[in-house]
């Protein structure tokens, strides 16, 4: 189509490939122009998704494309470079979760965003899955004035917290609304650099309070969060159910059924509805749910967290991630 966006992105492991590529190649206002990939071949990724050309780096890829936005799928430790490179190039960005390995990495990449005049997002997904959704929406702007966020598996991995918590950081705030002026918070576990989990316990300036749960030490994969406010109560067991009860009765909403039963974690989990939502805010300039300034405030309460548990808030030199997580 001749007003279609055309689209670079970088990095296309495994996430990107279960989550962002195939909601990408469903748009048929998306061009798929550009492929930045490391591979020696990358033709059968090209192929695969239908890019138009490939490139071994995101200079060259803005060099020989006029594009309109970049999706950053790479690790953690290359997205600040990636994205400041296509926001200083004048491309909207769209960046997995964390922004960066810092706090303020991240808010300088905000700022870069702010000054180029370009929308950033970040993959904060949880928000834009629908049992998440559908909960926050009981409670209107006024927030729940409890939240219990939890995200709990079997075997640690490499900075488990900052890796996979974060998203129940996140969803706590989202929840809770106000800014965070007490934290309280517990490692588990003798390794540092890969704990057995942590619990934090928020207060916020509006009088709302938010707890995490994230353990590493857990039987199995979990996540589920509870919030009361406003005589409303919402449960959800992600992704696949939400609760809500209220004096007049309860809804409940589960997504097996929907899309005949063939909805997938792609759709349940918000990755998905996070596309589609850059894209939409890409044509609009309207600002992100999740804008890069928004994430720059999840990222600090998740450092103050790691702080005041005794958790490292920066990189281990030389150290290359790992993971013993079960499925």
């Amino acid at each position: 189509m001749s007003n279609a966006l055309r689209v670079g992105v970088v990095g296309h492991g495994n996430i990107a490939t279960i989550a962002q590529l195939p909601t990408l190649v469903t748009r048929d206002d998306v061009e798929m122009a550009a492929l930045v990939s490391i591979l020696p071949d990358p033709e059968p990724v090209k192929r695969r998704w239908g890019f138009q050309h490939a490139y071994p780096t995101l200079e060259a890829a803005l060099d020989a494309q006029d594009l309109d936005a970049v999706f950053v799928l790479t690790p953690r430790s290359e997205h600040l470079a990636m994205t400041r490179t296509a926001l200083e190039a004048g491309v909207d960005v769209f960046c997995e979760k964390p922004l960066a390995t810092t706090a303020t990495g991240a808010q300088m990449l905000a700022e870069t965003a702010e000054k180029n005049g370009r929308i950033l997002q970040v993959g904060f997904n949880r928000r834009f899955a629908p049992v998440y959704a559908a909960a926050h929406e009981s409670f209107g702007e006024a927030g729940a004035t409890f939240c219990v966020a939890q995200k709990n598996r079997a075997g640690s991995e490499y900075r488990a917290t900052f890796e996979n918590a974060i998203h129940m950081v996140d969803l706590v705030r989202w929840f809770c609304g106000g800014e965070p002026v007490e934290v309280t918070a517990y490692a588990a576990g003798e390794d540092e650099w890969e704990e057995d989990g942590i619990s934090a316990l928020i207060h916020f300036d509006n009088g709302h309070t938010g707890v995490v749960v994230g353990a590493r030490n857990a039987g199995g994969w979990n996540e589920r969060l509870d919030a009361y406010g406003q005589m409303t109560s919402a449960s959800v067991i992600a992704p696949d159910s939400v609760t809500i009860t209220r004096p007049e009765g309860t809804s409940l909403r589960e997504m097996t059924p929907e899309n005949f039963g063939w909805a997938t974690a792609t759709e349940t989990m918000g990755f998905a509805g996070a596309v589609h939502h850059f894209l939409d805010r890409v044509r609009d300039r309207g600002v992100p749910l999740v804008s890069g300034t928004e994430a720059v405030k999840t990222q600090q309460l998740l450092e103050r967290i790691l702080e005041v548990s005794g958790l490292p808030t920066d990189e281990q030199p030389g150290r290359v991630w790992s993971s013993h997580a079960k499925k």
